[in-house]
This record gives C-alpha cells, sequence and structure tokens, in this order.
C-alpha cells in the first residue's frame, strides 16, 4: 500500500490465504461450513491451472458438497460474485461463501515493476464474505456490469504453458486504452444511478476497487460523489485486486463500525 507493503511468503499461495480468509469469515458468522450453497471464488495468479483453486478451498475451509463455481472477471471479481449470488438466490440456493485472493507481488511482476511501476502500490492478500439470503429483507438494488473490447490489452499475462517462458504482467501505454479503463468505472456509476432514480447525494457510502489514491478521487469527482463518502484501505493494503472491497468492509464493519453487517 501507500504506507504499509504487505507480500506472501511462499508458503502463503492463493488457496492458502483463501483457506484462512474463508474460514475467519466462519468463524466470525458463527456458521457451520456444512452449510454452505455455494462458493464463488476468485484466485489472482492461481496455484493451478486444473483443477481450479476454489476445489482446495472449500476442502481446506470444510465446504465439501457445495457447489463451487470459479468466476473470474479481474479486479471487477468481487462485484461478479455478488451478481451472480443474488441470481442463484432467486432459484432457491441460499447461503453463499465468496472468496477473492490475489498473490501478485512475486508472482506477476518484475523487479522493475516492483521497485518502480504499479508493482510498488500491489499487495497480496484474501477477503471472504458470507452472504445469505433472507426472506423479507432488503437485497441488492441492482447490478451493472459492463466490459469493452478495447481494454483487453489494459493489463495481460501470457500463458507460460504456451510461450514456455517466464511470464509476468504487462501494462499498455497506450493513452487511449489508458483513459478508457479508468473512465469506464464512473460511466458504469452514472448510468447505474440514472437506471434507478437515483443522485449522488443518495449515495451514503463508496468502496472502489482501489489501484490508487488518484483513480478514487478522480472517479468521485467525475460522479459528483463527494470523497469523504469514499471508504478505502489503500494505505494499509495497496492494490489487492478483487480482494480489496471484501477486506476494506471487514475493516470498516469489524475496526471503525462505519458499516452495519
Amino acid at each position: 500500500g501507500a504506507q504499509e507493503h504487505r507480500v506472501c511468503s511462499e508458503e502463503e499461495t492463493s488457496t492458502y490465504m483463501g483457506i484462512q480468509a474463508a474460514k475467519n469469515a466462519l468463524t466470525k458468522g458463527g456458521i457451520d461450513p456444512a452449510t454452505i450453497d455455494v462458493v464463488l471464488s476468485y484466485t489472482g495468479v492461481a496455484d493451478h491451472e486444473t483443477p481450479k483453486d476454489v476445489y482446495g478451498i472449500i476442502n481446506g475451509a470444510g465446504c465439501d458438497g457445495a457447489m463451487a463455481w470459479t468466476i473470474d472477471t479481474a479486479c471487477a471479481s468481487f462485484l461478479s460474485h455478488l451478481h451472480c449470488a443474488n441470481a442463484l438466490s432467486s432459484m432457491g440456493q441460499r447461503r453463499f461463501l465468496i472468496i477473492d485472493s490475489m498473490n501478485w507481488v512475486n508472482r506477476a511482476f518484475d523487479d522493475d515493476t516492483k521497485r518502480n511501476g504499479p508493482g510498488s502500490l500491489v499487495g497480496d492478500g484474501a477477503g471472504a464474505v458470507i452472504a445469505e439470503t433472507v426472506p423479507g429483507r432488503g437485497n441488492i438494488i441492482d447490478v451493472l456490469e459492463l466490459s469493452s473490447t478495447e481494454d483487453f490489452n489494459f493489463i495481460k499475462m501470457n500463458s507460460a504453458q504456451v510461450t514456455g517462458d517466464r511470464e509476468y504482467l504487462a501494462f499498455t501505454k497506450s493513452p487511449k486504452i489508458i483513459h478508457r479503463a479508468f473512465s469506464i468505472l464512473p460511466e458504469t456509476a452514472q448510468r447505474l444511478l440514472d437506471k434507478n432514480g437515483l443522485t449522488p447525494s443518495d449515495i451514503s457510502w463508496t468502496i472502489t476497487h482501489q489501484p490508487g489514491i488518484n483513480a478514487i478521487c478522480k472517479w468521485h469527482e467525475m460522479v459528483g460523489i463527494p470523497l469523504e463518502r469514499n471508504l478505502n484501505t489503500f494505505k494499509a493494503y495497496g492494490n489487492m485486486s478483487a480482494a480489496n472491497i471484501p477486506v476494506t468492509l471487514d475493516h470498516f464493519i469489524s475496526n471503525d463500525q462505519k458499516i452495519n453487517r
């Protein structure tokens, strides 16, 4: 992060961190792992190509028998998991365990990028959330997910199985692609507000992906939401890809208590 830097050891794999996050969430919630119906997972820079890491996670967390899906929309994966859980709840699934794990400081960046580039602001870690269908209570109001073929080359890591080389994440240097990648979030947020007849003043708190403080500030300026309504943990954790939102939720529920569980 901006002030602290968390880097995994060799033993702290994506699967290992996912298991620990899952166990912590289950313990905090006082929930029997055997009652989990669906496990939704994303492990950035995964331990295994096949079978997917989620199967190691459900085994380690004691959720044997649960339906297990890997859903990978990169940094947006946690929101995709919520979207999926919301849809499955209407089909009778009741209790969901969402796990997002990122292990990329040592695995995905070359030494120069770790020292001087985007790799200097990233961190390793995992977050888990348990979502439950509760009749008669509020639900997710709406979800809007968008993709663009123009963004494909924003950040990319080739398959070592194909190239035969040690591969690292590569970031585009195209100003057009960079602008598009950082403008799509406020555009999507505005469309979602408009679709539901809401204005920025209706929003109590925002929790966003956190690639950097400058990006977070710019996004709020573009949407018209005051920055003081943003909850982030960038100074402590940096950019942990999809793990940022569940980790930030836990921080502001457990510590600052700005969010009610």
